[in-house]
């Protein structure tokens, strides 16, 4: 009797075992931050519409001493969203930004 029942339980419902089928644990969705959001935003923007890179780091700006967004068209070198003001990032141990002296490192203005 057993064993007619194996066989209907196989038949009809594809289960050759009286034991439980294990189920997957559902993978959790990744949770995106509200800056990575908008960091990825403005790089998609600046690639579609301009054909540049544009980079978004929040930091301290040295000039209105404001922890704000800070805009990269040129390799380390950011403006402030605040006072929109240069200047340039540095790395070592810690990311600071100081104030640019020479306007025309960027190639932007005419050299005084």
């Amino acid at each position: 009797m057993i064993k007619e029942l194996k066989t209907l339980l196989q038949k009809y419902f594809g289960i050759s075992s009286r034991k439980p089928i294990e189920v997957k644990k559902p993978t959790p969705a990744k949770v995106v931050k509200p800056r990575e959001q908008l960091n990825s935003l403005v790089e998609e923007i600046g690639r579609d519409m301009f054909g540049v890179r544009v980079r978004v780091e929040w930091g301290r700006c040295p000039y209105c001493e404001v922890v704000t967004q800070l805009l990269s068209l040129h390799a380390n070198y950011f403006r402030c969203s605040n006072c929109h003001e240069t200047t340039k990032q540095y790395v070592n141990g810690h990311i600071a930004y100081l104030p640019l002296d020479d306007k025309s490192a960027l190639g932007n203005e005419p050299k005084a």
